[in-house]
C-alpha cells in the first residue's frame, strides 16, 4: 500500500502543471518563515529599536506593514497549497495547509495586546478599544492616552481589548500546529521522487521530525512561560520572542527541504545516518 501511496504522489507531482509549481510554492513559504523574524531582528540591529518581546508585538512599530504583510503571503501561499491527493484519507495537505492559512491571516488581522511598556515592561493599560463601542472606536480610531502610538484597527474594535489578543494568540496557536502536522504526519509519508536515494530519503524525514517536534517544544515553552510569569522575570532576555524565532526557522527548514531547495543540509544528515 505504501508503494502505491508513493507512486501516485511522484505521478502527481510531475503532472501538476499549476502557474506556481509544487516546489515554489513550498520554497517561497519556506522563504517567508526565515523572512519575518530575520526582518525584526534586523530593524532592531540596524535601528538600535530595543529587540521587542515577541514577534507579534512587531505590530505596534514601524515594521507593522512587513509583519502584517509577511503573515498575508504565509496564507496566501498556504491557501493556494494543494499538496497531494489523497481520497479516504482525514489529513491532507489541502486541510492542512488551508486551517494554517485561515489561522494566520485570523492572527495577522487581530494583533496581540498594545506593547508593554519596554522599560519596565509594565502591563499596558486595558482602555482603548471595546470599551465606548465598536462604532466609536472606529470613528475616533486613532492614538489613545494610554496607547500614543496605537492605531487600531477594524478587528480589534469589533473584538474588545479582550477578545481579540486572545484571537491572535488561538490563531497561532492553531497555524503552529498545522506547521507541526506537515513535519510530524504529512512530509514523512512515503512520498519521495524515484531518483531520491534511500539514505537521503530517511534523512529528510529525519529532519522533518526535529523540526516539528522544535514547533512543538517551542509551543509549550512559551505557554509554560506565560501561565508561569516567567516572561515578566526573564523579559529582558526576550524569552518568546526567540523561541517564535526558533519555530518559525523550524517550520521555514522544513519547507525549504520539502521544496529541495537544502539539498546540502539533507546529503550532510544522510552521511551521518
Amino acid at each position: 500500500m505504501q508503494m502505491g501511496n508513493s507512486g501516485n504522489h511522484g505521478r502527481q507531482e510531475r503532472d501538476n502543471e499549476l502557474v506556481i509549481s509544487y516546489l515554489e510554492m513550498r520554497k517561497a513559504i519556506g522563504f517567508m518563515g526565515f523572512f519575518i523574524p530575520t526582518a525584526m531582528l534586523l530593524y532592531a540591529l540596524l535601528t538600535g529599536d530595543p529587540l521587542r518581546s515577541s514577534i507579534s508585538s512587531y505590530y505596534y512599530s514601524p515594521m507593522r506593514e512587513v509583519f502584517v504583510g509577511g503573515l498575508l503571503a504565509i496564507a496566501v501561499f498556504m491557501w493556494s497549497y494543494r499538496g497531494y491527493r489523497e481520497p479516504g484519507r482525514l489529513i491532507t495537505d489541502r486541510l492542512v495547509a488551508r486551517c494554517a492559512a485561515v489561522a494566520i491571516t485570523l492572527g495577522s488581522l487581530s494583533p496581540t495586546d498594545p506593547p508593554r511598556v519596554e522599560a519596565g515592561l509594565q502591563p499596558a493599560a486595558t482602555a482603548g478599544p471595546g470599551n465606548g463601542g465598536a462604532l466609536e472606536c472606529l470613528l475616533n480610531n486613532g492614538p489613545t492616552a494610554d496607547h500614543p502610538s496605537v492605531d487600531y484597527n477594524l478587528m480589534q474594535c469589533l473584538l474588545g481589548p479582550e477578545l481579540g489578543p486572545r484571537l491572535h494568540i488561538a490563531a497561532a496557536a492553531v497555524f503552529l500546529l498545522a506547521l507541526a502536522v506537515f513535519c510530524l504526519v504529512l512530509f514523512v509519508r512515503d512520498d519521495s521522487p524515484p531518483e531520491a536515494t534511500a539514505p537521503e530519503k530517511q534523512a529528510e524525514h529525519r529532519i522533518y521530525r526535529i523540526c516539528g517536534w522544535i514547533i512543538i517544544a517551542s509551543m509549550a515553552l512559551i505557554a509554560f512561560l506565560w501561565l508561569t510569569d516567567l516572561d515578566v522575570a526573564l523579559a529582558a532576555l526576550r524569552p518568546v520572542f526567540w523561541l517564535e524565532a526558533l519555530a518559525c526557522f523550524a517550520f521555514a527548514t522544513s519547507w525549504l527541504i520539502k521544496g529541495r531547495t537544502m539539498r546540502p543540509v539533507v546529503r550532510m544528515m544522510a552521511r551521518r545516518l
